[in-house]
């Protein structure tokens, strides 16, 4: 049995566990977010400081070199100035590693330290002559020393005609430096990586010297002979291998979007299988170069120790706080729970059957009133028991006549709900037979129905086929018509062409007379010449008279053949024309031929259309009348059905009533046997008091 007292140190220590638990639960999560966001944007700000570092280092050489190839002497190619300058700039910045100038054809023609040479076959001189302009290049070991340089070209005009290329390598060492400044041992470190993802600077500085690849996840190697000499290729370059190197997948997609332009904080696994939180910014470089890249690493549980030590403190004030608010709960729960406890023994002994007990603690407190009121509440409920039994005395006489009463109704109502059940069921069966009927009938009309549209459909369309079939008819008339009309018209053309070939050869006659005419015209104008010549000076006004006479009659020779040709070309269209006509005859009467029959077929399908027109109208009255007879049959049989289900309704309603008679009397039994038992059971109860 539980204790009230031990109830009540545990809601104490609830009330004041679960708040603080809460509170440092909420506490640990807002902080902990808190204290990471503050360390990733650490992390973040270093990597940007790094990068303006390193990009202020980098615009330092890359003004250097600017200035050196803008110099009036370098231009001019003054080798000796030039090799002066450039002895002098590696001395003044320790961090060139070598300065080097170079025409258009490759070929040095200065250097800070070292014999010139031909370089029109290095990779940055071609791309410098292709490009033409200025630009950082990737991290690669220099042949001077041997060690990993990055450099910066810069093309030398001539006013504006391209004359050399001026290079500097840059020693990675300034950079080493400065990543680690920023490194804090293995547990948080920087390194700078180059456009193509090789590593130009870190702690690790076998990673610097074997140009470690995050993008590739290869490093480069120098190939040594057996002495260990490196060996070279026949334009002088290091030969180098390649081989995997061990990092993980997220370093690389790191290092993408450092080299990309993006700034950011991510966290993965490292190779050790440490958790790191890891910063990336992105070093903008001058020229065309490619932008080089700034990531930091910090191991997550170095980062968030100080973290952890907070909270282990917090956890152990909270396991003292425990301990101290147990023991207040102890001393105040035993002080509430000693009179109760009291009072719970007297409600035992009450429970019992002894109803003599009373409290005889006193206090103003509410469980000095519980006491006080306990006391009243026995009190009463002695005086109750003993109203009560007297009570049940009574009512166990009352209960056994009621009972008597009771079987002798029930057996009355029980032989008139067996008649009544009898014909509810004969009904219910009738009705049922009727229904079942009244559905095939529906059926039935909803079959006839549909016929009957089928039919109404049928009888529509036909009409519709006869009256185009009408139509057809009367269209064919017109043809036929209009045949006949084309017929006459051809007859009356043919008429008209005849006339026409006849006029034709008339104006043919008269045009071979006017020709002969202008023969003979010509002819007497030929001999009034000859006189008029003999006549002399007499005979020269006739001589005009007979030539102007020889012209007309020449003219009008002329237009005569002119007159005869268009005569026989309207000839000659004129009997095209009869031959057409010709044709044009013969498919006319084929084509009388062809209306004469389709007007007979036509007759013959109206012929047929009508006979299934009216058809089709007898199936309809048929339906018609079959229909009226159908609605007469399913009225009378819906009529009946209700008939039937009216009774059979009544007839059931009157067995369930019997039916509830029943269960009441049966109920009314039931209770008069549950009052007796109850009433002796009572009796038996109350004598187990003390009172």
């Amino acid at each position: 049995m539980k204790s009230i007292r031990k109830q009540l140190i545990s809601v104490m220590l609830l009330l004041v566990i679960i708040p603080f638990i809460i509170s440092n639960v909420v506490g640990y999560i807002f902080i902990s977010k808190g204290f990471k966001e503050s360390l990733e944007e650490n992390n973040k700000m270093l990597a940007i400081a790094i990068a303006d570092n390193v990009r202020g280092f980098i615009d330092k050489a890359y003004s250097t070199t600017e200035e050196i190839a803008n110099l009036k002497d370098v231009k001019n190619f003054l080798v000796e100035e030039q090799k002066n300058i450039l002895v002098d700039t590696a001395t003044r910045h320790p961090y060139f590693d070598l300065l080097y100038i170079q025409g258009t054809d490759g070929m040095q023609t200065a250097r800070s330290a070292g014999e010139v040479g031909d370089r029109s076959g290095r990779w940055w001189f071609k791309q410098m002559m292709e490009d033409q302009q200025p630009f950082v290049s990737a991290s690669y070991y220099s042949v001077n020393g041997n060690v990993p340089v990055t450099s910066i070209f810069f093309p030398i005009y001539n006013v504006s005609k391209l004359v050399g290329v001026m290079g500097s390598d840059i020693k990675l060492d300034a950079l080493q430096t400065m990543v680690e400044k920023f490194s804090k041992g293995n547990n948080s470190y920087s390194y700078i990586i180059d456009g193509e993802g090789i590593v130009i600077a870190h702690p690790d500085k076998q990673q610097v010297s074997e140009l470690y690849n995050y993008k590739t996840l290869k490093k480069t190697l120098l190939v040594k002979d057996e002495n260990g000499n490196i060996l070279k290729d026949e334009n002088g370059n290091q030969l180098t291998e390649l081989q995997d190197i061990n990092v993980p997948e997220k370093l690389k997609e790191i290092t993408e979007k450092a080299l990309n332009g993006e700034t950011g904080v991510a966290e993965y696994v490292d190779s050790e299988g440490e958790a790191v939180i890891s910063a990336y910014s992105t070093i903008d470089l001058p020229g065309i170069s490619d932008n080089w890249g700034v990531i930091t690493v910090q191991k997550k549980d170095d980062a968030m120790a100080i973290f952890t030590n907070v909270q282990r403190k917090n956890l152990l004030t909270a396991f003292v706080l425990i301990l101290v608010v147990i023991l207040i709960a102890y001393w105040i729960a035993n002080g509430i729970s000693r009179p109760i406890t009291s009072v719970v023994q007297l409600m035992e002994m009450a429970a019992q059957g002894d109803l003599t007990v009373s409290s005889s603690y006193k206090s103003k407190t509410e469980i000095g009133r519980l006491s006080t009121s306990f006391s009243h509440m026995i009190a009463n409920v002695r005086d109750l028991i003993k109203k009560i039994d007297e009570l049940g005395k009574q009512v166990f006489s009352s209960s056994e006549i009621l009972s008597a009463t009771t079987e002798e109704t029930t057996a009355s109502i029980d032989s008139i709900s067996q008649a009544i059940t009898a014909v509810a069921n004969g009904a219910n069966e009738q009705a049922k037979d009727i229904d079942d009927g009244a559905k095939e009938v529906s059926a039935l009309a909803e079959e006839i129905e549909a016929i009957s549209y089928q039919v109404s459909q049928s009888r529509e369309d036909s009409q519709l086929i006869h009256e185009a079939n009408i139509k057809g008819l009367e269209a064919m008339e017109r043809l036929e018509t209009k045949n006949h009309e084309s017929n006459t018209v051809r007859k009356n053309v043919d008429n008209i062409v005849e006339q026409l070939n006849h006029k034709a050869n008339e104006i043919t006659s008269i045009v071979e007379t006017i020709v002969g005419i202008s023969k003979q015209t010509n002819l007497l104008a030929l001999n009034a010449a000859i006189e008029a010549s003999r006549a002399g000076e007499a005979g020269q006004g006739f001589a005009v008279v007979a030539e102007e006479v020889r012209k007309l009659a020449e003219d009008t020779s002329e237009a005569s053949n002119n007159v005869k040709k268009i005569i026989l070309d309207i000839q000659q269209d004129v009997k095209k024309t009869q031959d057409a006509m010709v044709i044009f005859k013969v498919v006319s009467e084929e084509q009388s031929q062809a209306v004469v029959h389709s007007k007979d077929i036509f007759t013959e399908i109206s012929n047929g259309i009508q006979v299934i027109v009216n058809r089709i109208n007898d199936i309809t009255t048929g339906l018609q009348n079959v229909k009226n007879g159908k609605e007469k049959v399913l009225s009378s049989i819906q009529d009946i059905s209700a008939v039937s289900e009216e009774t059979a309704a009544s007839s059931e309603q009157a067995s369930a009533s019997m039916e509830q008679q029943i269960a009441a009397a049966e109920q009314v039994g039931n209770l008069a046997d549950e009052l007796h038992k109850m009433a002796t059971q009572l009796s038996t109860a109350i004598h187990r008091f003390k009172f």
